[in-house]
Parts: structure tokens; sequence; C-alpha cells
């Protein structure tokens, strides 16, 4: 499974769920902390798609083609995310991170057989919805899988908070404590 933003919150949870699931989880990410976060989480491979070329590292991590990809970001990390399925692969659409849709060359789907799917919660039946969660439930309580929070600020540093969203700086969730005033306005709280 290639799990691309697999620093971010969305990210760092497909890279957990995928490895609980016994998946070989090849990590997308910007940043050696966001990638070095998401091998501490399962990811055997890692890929630096600010450096080079994407498409020729992610053939080199998984010579043989991914089954799935999970793309939360979109953008120009979409199409060579999506040439490096293997034949009869899934590439599913989480989310548009990056701020750009992506154009998918659709000759690339019909050669490879390839299976394109959005996902989206309220498409999910309630018995399988059911299912899940109570899945994710058990995944949560044993600790197999588990949040990574990046930063705590307090509320009166939700602007810093969402900078640092925004800027693609977030390793893992952002919290905002309701709880804790500022003690010092320069450096967010660490979980």
């Amino acid at each position: 499974v290639i799990v691309l933003g697999a620093g971010g919150g969305v990210g760092l949870a497909a890279v957990q769920l995928a490895t609980a699931l016994g998946a070989r989880v090849t990590a997308v990410a910007s940043s050696d902390e966001k990638r070095s976060t998401a091998a501490q989480y399962g990811a055997v491979s890692l890929v630096n798609h600010t450096c080079g070329d994407a498409r020729a590292a992610l053939r080199e991590a998984v010579p043989d083609g991914a089954h799935a990809v999970l793309d939360p970001v979109g953008g120009d990390l979409s199409e060579p995310a999506l040439r490096s399925l293997r034949r009869g692969g899934r590439f599913v659409t989480i989310g548009y991170a990056s701020g750009v849709i992506p154009r998918i060359p659709l000759n690339l789907v019909l050669v490879k057989g390839i299976h394109v799917l959005g996902f989206q919660f309220q498409d999910i039946g309630p018995d399988e919805f059911a299912r899940n969660e109570a899945e994710l439930r058990d995944l949560l309580a044993s600790g197999t899988v588990r949040p990574h929070i990046g930063a705590v600020y307090p509320l009166d540093q939700a602007a810093a908070a969402l900078q640092q969203v925004a800027e693609g700086r977030a390793v893992g969730k952002i919290v905002i404590d309701l709880r804790t005033p500022s003690d010092d306005r320069s450096t967010p709280a660490k979980p």
C-alpha cells in the first residue's frame, strides 16, 4: 500500500491501519520528520516526493507495483502514485489537502485495469459502518493504533495552530486545548 501524505493525521492513520491489516506500507511525505514518524507507525519504505522524480522513487520502492494507493493529498502526487499500481490495483481518493484536484489520465485506468474509488463516510451503509467502528474501537483500545498528536496549542494560539496546518508543517494531528491558558506564546506544547 502506498500512502500519500503519510505524515499528516489522515496519512498516519492510514499507515497504522494498513500495517495492522498486514500490508507492507510505502509512506510518501515531504519532510524527514514526517517520514520518520510514518516509519515509527509501521511504514517499511519511505519516499521523499520533494527531491527528484516521485515516479522513479515509487518504482524503486514498489518494483512490482502496489496493490493500493491511499491519497488524501491530490495534486501532482496522484498521477505518479497511480502509475505505481500493479494491474488491477485500487486508487482511493480521500481528499485534496494540496488544494489541487488531480487530473488522472484515464488511459492508465484502462490499460492497467485500475479501480479508482472515492472514500466518504456517508457512502458506508449503517451495518458496515457499525462493524468498522467496532473494529477500530478494538484497535484503539488495544493500542494497536493510536492518533499521533504532533502539537497541542492553547485556544489563544488557535491561529498559529491553523497556520502550521495550512503551511503543511503539521505532523499528525494538531490539537487545540480549550482548558489550558497560554503560558508561552511562541512554542506549542508537545503531547
